[in-house]
């Protein structure tokens, strides 16, 4: 009904209503058409008298008070709609008090109370449009009405509420005073909470309480932005994976943190590693795609351990993305390795000195660099210990072109990752969330069909050692998660090739690091790195009489099989590093390479040398010819 026809309802003329009507109806109107004219103005009359009753201000008896008005207000509308605060004036004898009106700001709503599982973090789920317009939720903490309220102000301030600066103060006032029936649950991390996936924005899932992201300000919501399509994002981003492993696999990764907790694993990490150009930060930005823009996922390995650390927080239960390894201090990266794989932060105490709650996270981490993690670490002289290598695997790029194989018409590998650059900076954040509207609702096994997965890999290469296995049960996790995404239809690939692209890459990981537990590898390792640095200016042959002018690890003799190196307890102590002693020479003697003296216990050899004789730790690498 327009403006005019309106008007017209409300005329009281001569012909009553069916004359105002026959002004722009040309035919004649039934009794029925007529009636329910007639009911509709009535209604319409109801609704005004409603409003303009509901606009008005309190009177005296009501105040002080504060009121919320959706629409204008006051007497004749004059008074925009907002907060508003109710009150008497000052009274005298001869005069009653004047009725004070003052707007504190837009219309702010509280429309729940929020609260976390131990029944504290106590806060107001509050509801308003920005100064564009912008309809907003924001759980408000408690905490921030304490004192004069400023922080509250910064806050609302900052999200765009309208607020009539000079009653600013009010705010905390009237926030204090509202009492919403609605109760919500509040969670400090994103990720998991029972069935539901919380992020910044929303809650993915079924739970008889809505579940909130509590923060003091509209933080990380910037993470999963989103831009584009699905289906755009599947074209010309997931449609160029299929034959590039490289690409599939880190865009499989993606997927991997939603179900680490399903799983029952703790944390996922894949270094990915080569020259630069090589097509390592196009495998990032397509990954990152999944969740958010690439620029503004990717972290930066440079930042701070206590910067990482809250990095992890802000996506829990996802993917965090560590961008250029080789930039970062070689000392903060060796002090992030276990702190971002273990998943627990740093013990941290109150200003009295009371311990604070530790944060913790669980996510899967891709990482890349133009080193290898021994490489970096070992320019600062850090030895890299076989646990950081169990937690953090590496790939090495791999590929025809780079880290891809096949271009899909591209000219060449620098073509094909400019368009894979321009094709993600246009279109993401979509799939991350179309997979957990799918994933919310699965009640299957995953911990299941992961131990499944793992046999698949035990199929196709046979026994694997206890730390292949636990990297094998990471790639495992990989597959399933690609495979799961295109089961749900986010990727739009075929079936199995995830998984086939984590094997190929388990297979890659597994010429690179050698076969079996690390720990022995490294162990021989280091007495090869000795013997060739200072096999000719620390040791000397058995009966050779001269003496050393440096420093002495001890001795050699030749055998059929090659030289035997007879290494002092201090030469042995210092060729093996950090290692324990005790494990060192049982690792040793285990690979044969410590062949085991008379006493079982010592594990030391007595051996004639030029002026006397001496314990020794004999080693014979028997399958090469080093010295």
């Amino acid at each position: 009904m327009d403006d005019h026809a309106e008007s017209l309802m409300y005329e009281e003329v001569d012909g009553g209503l069916a004359s105002a009507i026959s002004r722009f109806l040309p035919e004649k109107l039934s009794p029925s058409d007529l009636a329910e004219i007639q009911q509709a103005r009535q209604s319409m009359v109801a609704a005004k008298s409603e409003k303009d009753a509901a606009a008005l201000f309190p009177c005296a008896d009501s105040r002080p008070c504060y009121q919320v008005y959706e629409h204008t207000c006051g007497l004749d509308h004059c008074w925009p709609a907002g907060v508003y605060y109710h009150f008497l004036g000052k009274s005298s004898a001869k005069e009653p008090p004047a009725l004070r009106d003052v707007r504190i700001c837009g219309v702010l709503k509280a429309v729940a109370i929020a609260r976390n599982r131990q029944g504290g973090d106590f806060g107001l789920l509050l509801e308003f449009r920005d100064r564009l317009g912008q309809l907003k939720q924001w759980n408000m903490p408690f905490r921030l009405v304490a004192g004069r309220g400023d922080e509250l102000q910064k806050a609302l301030f900052d999200q765009g509420l309208d607020i009539h600066y000079p009653q600013r103060s009010r705010l905390a006032d009237y926030l204090c005073q509202q009492h919403p029936d609605r109760t919500v649950w509040i969670t400090s991390t994103p990720g998991w909470f029972d069935n539901v996936y919380v992020l910044p924005d929303r809650s993915i899932g079924d739970s008889s309480d809505a579940v909130i992201l509590q923060s003091e300000g509209n933080i990380h919501s910037s993470l999963y932005r989103q831009a584009g399509t699905l289906s755009a994002w599947q074209q010309q981003v997931a449609g160029l994976c299929p034959g590039n492993p490289f690409l599939l696999f880190v865009v499989s990764l993606a997927f991997c943190g939603p179900l680490l907790a399903k799983c029952h694993l703790d944390s996922l990490a894949i270094h990915t590693y080569g020259p630069s150009s090589q097509g390592k930060t196009s495998g990032m930005q397509a990954a990152a795609s999944v969740w958010g823009e690439p620029k503004s996922f990717q972290r930066s390995w440079t930042a701070t351990l206590n910067g990482l650390e809250s990095a992890a927080v802000q996506v829990n239960d996802g993917l965090l993305c560590l961008d250029e390894m080789s930039k970062a201090d070689a000392q903060d990266v060796s002090k992030s390795l276990y702190l971002l794989a273990n998943g627990v932060g740093k013990q941290r105490a109150t200003v009295s000195g009371k311990a604070m709650a530790h944060q913790h996270w669980r996510v899967a981490i891709l990482s890349n660099g133009e080193d290898s993690i021994e490489a970096h670490l070992s320019k600062a002289g850090i030895p890299v210990k076989a646990g950081e290598l169990v937690r953090f695997l590496q790939l090495a790029v791999f590929g025809q072109h780079g880290a891809f194989d096949h271009l899909h018409d591209y000219d060449s590998g620098r073509d094909f990752a400019t368009a894979l650059h321009q094709h993600t900076s246009q279109q993401y954040g979509t799939a991350g969330i179309a997979f957990l509207e799918h994933l919310t609702r699965d009640a299957r096994d995953f911990a299941a069909y992961l131990d499944q997965c793992l046999r698949i890999f035990e199929q196709r290469f046979g026994p694997l050692s206890a730390q292949e296995t636990r990297a094998a049960r990471s790639f495992a996790l990989i597959g399933l998660a690609g495979e799961l995404a295109t089961e749900y239809g986010v990727t739009g690939w075929p079936e199995r090739i995830a998984m086939e692209a984590a094997l190929i890459c388990f297979k890659h990981w597994r010429q690179q690091r050698g076969t079996g537990e690390l720990e022995p590898q490294q162990l021989a390792n280091a007495l090869r790195q000795y013997v060739e640095l200072y096999g000719d200016s620390r040791f000397t042959k058995t009966d050779d009489p001269n003496r050393l002018h440096g420093e002495r690890s001890g001795y050699w003799r030749p055998t059929e099989r090659g030289r035997q190196w007879l290494f002092s307890s201090a030469g042995f102590k210092k060729a093996i590093g950090h290692a324990d002693l005790a494990l060192a020479v049982k690792l040793l003697i285990g690979q044969g390479i410590l062949k085991s003296g008379p006493n079982p216990k010592k594990h030391v050899t007595q051996v004639k040398v030029h002026g006397g004789s001496a314990w020794f730790y004999v080693i014979q690498f028997d399958d090469d010819h080093v010295g």
